[in-house]
C-alpha cells in the first residue's frame, strides 16, 4: 500500500484555474466527513462545497473547520436519502443553488457515501425498496442520474466531472438476476455482496454512457466510523474494539479517499478502486455480463421512478 504520505502530496498538488463544485452525500460523518475535509484542504478553501445528509447539526460543525477563502461557498442540503422523492427534492434545490448568473449549472465532484450496516431482515421503505440497498445502491445512482446534466455541463467547459461511490469493488460474485433487489430471499450476507455487484456494473455501464465523465468506486478500507451503531451490541463491542486499534482514522480515509477522486490517472472512464486506490483485478469484477447487465438497469429504472 502507498503510504498516506503520498496520498496527503497528491492530495496538496491539486491546483485549479476555476472554482470546483462538489457535492458530497453522506458527508455529515465516517468516510464521507472525511473526504470532504480533504477535499477543502486541498482546494486551500477554493472551492464551492455542498455537504447533503440529515444531520444538520454536524454539518455546520464540519463546515466550521473548513479552509476559508474570498471565494469559499460552503453549504448544507439536508435529505433523507432512503426515499428516491426526497433525492429528486434535494437535487431540484441543489440544481438552484449551483447555478451561476447566466443560469447555467455545473458540478465537478460528485462523492456518495450514503449508507448502513445492519443485520435485519428485508426493511422496505415506503417506496418498497431495502432500506439498506436504498441507501448503499439506488439513492446514490438516483443523485447521479438527476445531476449528471450538471456534470456533462462542466465536462464541456473543460472541467473535471467525476463521480465517486465509496463501497467495496469485486467482492461479489455476478449479478443474482433472479432476484434484483432481494425481495424474494434476502439476507443481510446477500445485501453485502450484491449492492456492491450492482455498483460494480453500473461503474460499467454509466462509463460506456459518458465516457468524458470519470466514474469511480472504491473501497475505503476498514475504517473507525459511525457505522457499527445499528449492529447487535456484541457485535458492535468486538468490532468497535478491533477498529479503535486496527482501523484507519476518518481523516486518513478522507486523504486516501480525496486522493483517488483527484488522481489525474483517473480523468475519464470507469474505475475500481482498492483502499489505496490502486486498481481492482479484473478477474474480481463480473461487469461482462451485458444482458444481466441490461435487466439491472431496467430493474433500477423501476424502482427509483417516482
Amino acid at each position: 500500500m502507498p503510504p498516506l504520505s503520498d496520498a496527503k502530496a497528491l492530495n496538496a498538488s491539486y491546483t485549479s484555474s476555476y472554482r470546483p463544485t462538489a457535492l458530497f452525500v453522506g458527508g455529515t460523518s465516517g468516510c464521507g466527513q472525511g473526504t470532504a475535509e480533504a477535499f477543502a484542504r486541498a482546494t486551500q478553501g477554493h472551492a464551492h462545497i455542498l455537504i447533503c445528509g440529515r444531520n444538520r447539526e454536524a454539518a455546520e460543525k464540519i463546515i466550521a473547520v473548513f479552509p476559508k477563502h474570498a471565494e469559499s461557498k460552503y453549504e448544507f442540503v439536508e435529505c433523507d436519502a432512503t426515499l428516491m422523492k426526497n433525492v429528486v427534492k434535494a437535487t431540484e434545490e441543489i440544481k438552484h443553488r449551483i447555478s451561476d448568473a447566466g443560469g447555467k449549472s455545473k458540478l465537478n465532484y460528485l462523492v456518495l457515501s450514503q449508507g448502513v450496516m445492519t443485520m435485519n431482515p428485508f426493511d422496505p421503505t415506503s417506496e418498497g425498496i431495502d432500506r439498506r440497498l436504498a441507501l448503499n445502491f439506488y439513492s446514490r445512482w438516483k443523485f447521479v442520474d438527476e445531476l449528471i446534466p450538471l456534470m456533462e455541463n462542466a465536462s464541456s467547459d473543460g472541467e473535471e466531472a467525476r463521480v465517486m461511490t465509496i463501497l467495496a469493488p469485486g467482492i461479489a460474485g455476478p449479478l443474482d438476476t433472479s432476484d434484483l433487489g432481494l425481495k424474494k430471499n434476502y439476507s443481510s450476507a446477500k445485501a453485502s455482496k450484491q449492492g456492491p455487484a450492482y455498483t460494480d456494473n453500473f461503474i460499467a455501464e454509466y462509463s460506456s454512457r459518458y465516457p468524458a465523465i470519470s466514474f469511480i468506486h472504491i473501497f475505503p478500507g476498514w475504517v473507525n466510523t459511525p457505522l457499527f451503531k445499528n449492529l447487535p451490541w456484541y457485535l458492535r463491542l468486538i468490532l468497535t474494539s478491533f477498529s479503535s486499534v486496527m482501523a484507519r482514522s476518518i481523516p486518513d480515509c478522507g486523504e486516501y479517499m480525496a486522493s483517488a477522486l483527484l488522481n489525474p490517472a483517473y480523468k475519464a472512464g470507469g474505475f475500481w478502486l482498492s483502499s489505496d486506490g490502486s486498481p481492482v483485478l479484473k478477474e474480481k469484477l463480473h461487469v461482462d455480463d451485458q444482458d444481466a447487465r441490461k435487466q439491472l438497469v431496467e430493474h433500477y429504472t423501476k424502482e427509483v421512478s417516482v
